[in-house]
């Protein structure tokens, strides 16, 4: 992979991604102890510490502490941010909720839990404390914990009138995405929605920030009419969700909010093209993905879901090229966009090309049949 962000914090190159740009930034904010961060919608898998460091055969810096990483691959500001963690008790609550979201980042689950105290939490029993309860349900999340116990605490989170309108607003779109996610029409997804809706109505902030919320909020409650097979019903709350993301553009002022526009546009339009899919419109699916192309070119999410849209609209080779821009970029997600190359480079007739690409497909990742499958019909 060539961006070392996730390698022990190096600047952001210009293969780096736009979540590899937010992690930087968020580490420098931390290192400073800053709290005066805009909210970010996600955090990136952890295993993308796990596959920079591998794909540069450092299986040195493999381990779940900080203190641990390899002191030859840490960059300065990974050091700041390394002894700042050390002791957590020197923090105050919001910066330790900022730096356990910044662990959670780098992939470190452990740590995060630690500079929170939350090393032994049971998350049948924790009392969720005002500052830091979203950051602590991250953590649970993060550290795989039984999800039906997760959103249970969630839900009674999100009922929760002591803590704050954004508290309980985040808590209530995880249960909505969470049931969403799994077509699951429940009581609680609806009980969920309702209570997301009321809270980002009541919470007051700066434009901005409010209007991404509201963003979050309907895109997360266009789950409600999707489960029940209401497409057009998941389009018009996305509309709603867009319309508050583009008026939030208008307050974008400094690199850093910047950041934070694009990293909740970027669900937000992977959303729309894989709601278009099921649709049917492939062709508006197309168009949502070049907004993602717009937004993070070197995040491969973008060629996936790009490459996916194409491939339904049948635009074989538009795809291949789509696909073809993940190979650089490295890591796992390789395997899937070789396998792609290899299945449409066989459908136009290039066979040679297309056992190249199912062979890279099964170095990446040997243990995805189909791959294997693909790859042994085309050595025949």
């Amino acid at each position: 992979m060539a961006c070392g962000v996730y390698r022990g914090l190096a600047d952001p190159g210009p293969a780096s991604a736009k979540h590899a740009e937010s992690t930087h930034a968020r580490a420098r904010y931390v290192a400073g102890r800053s709290v005066e961060l805009p909210h970010f919608n996600t955090n990136p898998p952890p295993i993308l510490r796990v596959l920079a460091v591998a794909s540069h055969n450092r299986v040195d810096a493999l381990s779940d502490t900080m203190a641990d990483f390899p002191g030859d691959l840490a960059g300065d500001l990974w050091r700041r941010v390394a002894e700042l963690v050390a002791d957590p008790a020197e923090l105050e609550p919001p910066e330790r909720a900022n730096a356990s979201d910044l662990m959670l980042r780098l992939g470190y689950p452990k740590e995060a839990a630690r500079v929170l105290g939350m090393d032994a939490a049971d998350p049948t029993a924790h009392e969720f404390s005002r500052e830091c309860a979203i950051a602590e349900l991250t953590v649970f999340v993060r550290r795989r914990h039984d999800p039906a116990v997760l959103e249970r605490r969630a839900l009674e989170l999100a009922r929760d009138r002591s803590h704050g309108a954004r508290v309980r607003m985040i808590a209530a779109n995880y249960v909505v995405v969470r049931n969403g996610r799994r077509g699951a029409d429940t009581p609680a997804l609806h009980e969920a929605a309702e209570l997301a809706l009321a809270a980002s109505g009541e919470w007051e902030a700066d434009p901005f920030a409010e209007n991404l919320a509201a963003q979050t909020v309907h895109r997360a409650t266009a789950y409600v009419p999707f489960v029940r097979g209401d497409v057009d019903g998941a389009l018009r709350a996305l509309e709603l969700a867009e319309a508050h993301q583009k008026t939030a553009e208008a307050e974008v002022t400094g690199p850093l909010r910047e950041l934070a526009w694009i990293d909740h546009a970027f669900p937000l339009y992977e959303t729309i093209a894989k709601t278009h899919l099921r649709s049917g419109d492939e062709e508006q699916a197309v168009e949502a993905t070049a907004r993602l192309v717009e937004l993070s070119p070197n995040d491969q999410r973008t060629w996936a879901a790009r490459g996916q849209a194409l491939l339904a609209a049948r635009r074989l080779g538009e795809a291949a090229e789509a696909f073809a821009r993940a190979i650089p970029l490295g890591g796992l997600p390789v395997a899937r966009a070789a396998y792609y190359l290899a299945w449409i480079h066989d459908e136009l007739g290039d066979r040679e090309r297309a056992a190249h690409y199912s062979s890279l497909s099964c170095r990446v990742d040997p243990t995805v049949p189909a791959s294997a499958e693909l790859a042994q019909r085309l050595s025949g």
